[in-house]
């Protein structure tokens, strides 16, 4: 059974702005489906409408058989949720944030006691369990929240940009929970711009812009979009100039390359490096980073003729 359906999904606000401009996604349990579009796309928007947050303009939103817009409590009590921004019970710790938000979430007080432990092991929060969540740091409150989410089993789980200031081996200790929630049965809602790292977990993926999805797929079929491309990642030394048929890419010293133009920069490539003006160079398939800046990068181009 699909765990969420979304169906026309409309959210024009007040003062005319259109959020949402008629969504359609469906999630089956155990997939990681990944949300992805710049500041203001209308992914926080159709969030809220997801958590029973706001009320949509038009369309409908069903958890399992339930209507979600005309019974927005029992989306808070099925869905666990990672918001991006800060969390309440600013004073208590670490521990009983993680402990209280399982007991919300309907565990008895000696189950959500034990699975508190078990988070704060897997997660490495021993040391700041007693830590409140005012006084921790970025990356701890990012992990407490992520543990409080995850504390109770819940039908979907959203997350919103859950690495955001976690140290690196944190960072892909996390990564790896989310694949194995999403092995282990768990749906996951996950809005991300962290695409090179969330790019081994997610199973299919939107790109939303302007309140519409502008492309959704596997992770392997949008890439075909691409296809006549190649990214190039240079480490760089003195006096470096790109050569004409690198296009510069949105990640720090990655381009974008025709493949017909590969044997020309190859000898490039080489000259450069004996040159010392390349120290390193790395060519490879196109990733969701270039998948994402062509779609966004074709809307602008329409929006703006």
């Amino acid at each position: 059974m699909t765990v969420i359906a979304i169906k026309d999904l409309t959210k024009r606000y007040r003062n005319g702005t259109l959020a949402n401009d008629g969504i359609s996604l469906a999630l089956e349990p155990g997939e990681i489906y990944g949300l992805l579009g710049p500041n203001g796309a209308g992914k926080t928007t159709l969030v809220r409408q997801v958590l029973g947050l706001l009320k949509p303009t038009s369309g409908s939103i069903a958890l399992g058989e339930v209507d979600i817009v005309a019974d927005p409590g029992h989306a808070r009590r099925h869905i666990g949720f990672l918001p991006q921004g800060q969390f309440d019970m600013q004073a208590v710790h670490v521990d009983e944030f993680i402990e209280t938000i399982g007991r919300l979430r309907g565990l008895s007080r000696a189950d959500s006691r034990q699975r508190t432990e078990e988070l704060i092991e897997r997660l490495d929060l021993g040391q700041f369990r007693k830590t409140t969540i005012h006084a921790a740091s970025g990356g701890v409150r990012r992990l407490t929240g992520f543990a409080a989410a995850v504390v109770a089993r819940a039908r979907l789980l959203v997350l919103d940009e859950p690495t955001n200031d976690i140290d690196p081996v944190r960072r892909q200790m996390l990564w790896g929970m989310i694949d194995e929630l999403g092995r282990e049965g768990s749906t996951v809602l996950l809005v991300t711009h962290n695409l090179a790292e969330a790019e081994r977990v997610i199973d299919r993926l939107a790109i939303i812009d302007h309140g519409r999805i502008l492309r959704e797929g596997t992770p392997s079929s949008l890439r075909s979009l691409v296809t006549e491309r190649l990214r190039v990642e240079l480490t760089v030394g003195d006096g470096f100039s790109p050569h004409r048929a690198l296009v510069k890419d949105s990640s720090p010293g990655a381009y974008l390359l025709d493949q017909d133009d590969l044997p020309a920069v190859s000898v490039w490539l080489s000259a450069e490096r004996a040159a010392g003006t390349v120290v390193d160079f790395r060519i490879g398939p196109p990733t969701l980073d270039d998948i994402y800046t062509a779609t966004v990068g074709d809307r602008e181009l329409v929006a703006a003729k």
